[in-house]
């Protein structure tokens, strides 16, 4: 993983790391003094006073989450000891659904398997062999790193694979004698990997927290169950279109001032005769990866779950001799448990927000306005909107925690279509790209101080609308699916009658 310590990279991490313990600590009690506020305030005309609570909690982890009073994946973890401690939802039950939930083991062998990318070598390999095939001119390099982020992204995290290109886009820079905040070359090439990384994550379940966060919502909420193929078939040309538009912004507002690379194929080629013959770790890693993505795309037909291919996965990662993992060591070092964390922390906030009354109330109060616009217009209407409140997060899965049960319970009670609605939130909490906070993967890039808090707005502002309206031009082209309900969810006046008895 890179650091902030390395030659060329700015303070950002270390600034970051070292705000006054003063803001924080106003901060954490701005959170205490809202959730005290749920507990007095009257409740709004037809909200009941456990949907007031519940939203005391979620303004709580919205502060705490916004200005990282506590750590994110800590304040997700305080989500279901505080909803115990207001009364609604008992500690045990929320931890046994949380962790329980199928999506949990899904989630670990999706980072097991972005760690064993890394570990193993195979993703400097392939991203090597790749770049040996676009030549020296410019264009085609953005073009190439852009697509290798983006396919390693649909089944890798966007932060491993913004860590594994890194490396190599910095020793392109720098052996081309490109330097940090002169070159429209060095803006470019670190955009395309940031957002190459970002948009290939929205077209797979298995490419970002958002999705996982949002299906998860769709089976608990809905009753609406979406295999990896069906998020693949609507995710992916939206993903492809975004990517492209995303790629012809950057070469028009960053044009390179250079159009061939001052070096020849050969530097590339002398990386990879360093690195050798393949390892067995990274044959493995290579066996693994293709084995697992084929099962995970043909699960309507072999019937698998995706939480069983992904702890096979993991199985296979760690057999002896063969795989990238000798011991847990590695593993539990180099997963990045803060994601999973917030995705159990998100699925408990979703399950209050439903079993309280709170998303029912908000879909019929403070979305009801937004139910007269036409139907055609609805995917465009939630994207805009799940973008511009996910504006203050830092995380992708963040985002979708807070907004996803909402807009399911919006289209529940308008009777839109719920897989269209949910799905456009779920991608709209992906691709919002105006702040560097809002995201570890465009802040490890900026970090190295080739593009500048205004060049992301810049592309950024223009890049989320266009992203809005692609998300919804798709969704209405796909035909506003309206997705098979195969559990009928429990209503929430019944779970708390059942509560009371």
């Amino acid at each position: 993983m890179l650091t902030a310590t390395e030659p060329g990279v700015s303070s950002l991490s270390g600034e970051a790391g070292h705000r006054p313990a003063n803001r924080k600590c106003l901060f954490f009690m701005l959170g205490w003094a809202l959730l005290a506020l749920s507990f007095f305030l009257p409740a709004p005309e037809g909200m009941p006073h456990q949907a007031m609570l519940t939203l005391g909690v979620m303004s709580v982890a919205v502060v705490w989450w916004v200005t990282e009073a506590m750590p994110v994946p800590v304040t997700a973890m305080m989500l279901p000891v505080l909803l115990h401690a207001v009364g609604i939802i008992d500690l045990n039950k929320s931890m046994s659904q949380a962790f329980g939930d199928s999506f949990v083991p899904f989630l670990i062998g999706v980072l097991a398997l972005s760690v064993a990318f890394t570990r193993s070598g195979l993703g400097k390999r392939v991203t090597y062999l790749l770049l040996s095939l676009s030549g020296t001119c410019v264009k085609p390099v953005l073009a190439i790193y852009m697509g290798v982020s983006f396919i390693a992204s649909m089944f890798l995290s966007d932060v491993a694979v913004v860590a594994m290109m890194l490396p190599i886009s910095v020793g392109l820079l720098r052996s081309a004698n490109v330097k940090p905040g002169e070159s429209n070359f060095g803006r470019g090439l670190m955009m395309t990997i940031m957002l190459g990384s970002t948009l290939g994550g929205i077209a797979t379940p298995s490419g970002v927290t958002a999705n996982i966060i949002t299906m998860s919502f769709l089976t608990k909420n809905a009753g609406i169950h979406v295999s990896f193929l069906d998020w693949v078939l609507l995710g992916t040309p939206i993903a492809v279109a975004i990517t492209a538009v995303a790629y012809f912004l950057i070469l028009k507002m960053f044009k390179p001032e250079m159009k061939e690379l001052p070096f020849g194929k050969e530097r590339i080629r002398e990386e990879l005769r360093e690195m050798g013959r393949w390892s067995s770790a990274e044959v493995t890693t290579m066996v693994v990866f293709v084995l697992g993505a084929g099962l995970w795309l043909s699960g309507d037909w072999n019937k698998l779950p995706i939480s069983l291919v992904s702890l096979i996965i993991l199985g296979l990662l760690s057999v002896p001799r063969l795989g990238a993992f000798e011991s847990w060591s590695p593993i539990e070092k180099g997963i990045e448990w803060g994601a999973l964390l917030l995705v159990v922390g998100g699925f408990t906030l979703g399950m209050a927000a439903k079993e309280s009354g709170l998303a029912t109330w908000v879909a019929q109060s403070a979305l009801g306005p937004m139910a007269e616009l036409p139907l055609w217009l609805q995917p465009f209407a939630v994207t805009v909107l799940v973008a511009i409140d996910s504006l203050g997060f830092s995380s992708f899965g963040a985002s979708a925690a807070v907004n996803a049960p909402f807009v399911i319970a919006y289209a529940q009670q308008h009777n839109f279509p719920v897989l269209a609605l949910a799905m456009a939130s779920g991608f709209a909490a992906s691709t919002h790209f105006i702040l560097v906070t809002e995201s570890p993967s465009f802040v490890l890039p900026y970090a190295y101080g080739y593009f500048s808090f205004k060049d992301l707005f810049k592309i950024g502002s223009i890049l989320t609308v266009l992203s809005a309206v692609i998300i919804a031009a798709g969704l209405v082209l796909f035909g506003m699916p309206e997705g098979q309900v195969t559990a009928k969810p429990v209503p929430a006046h019944a779970v708390s009658a059942a509560q009371h008895h």
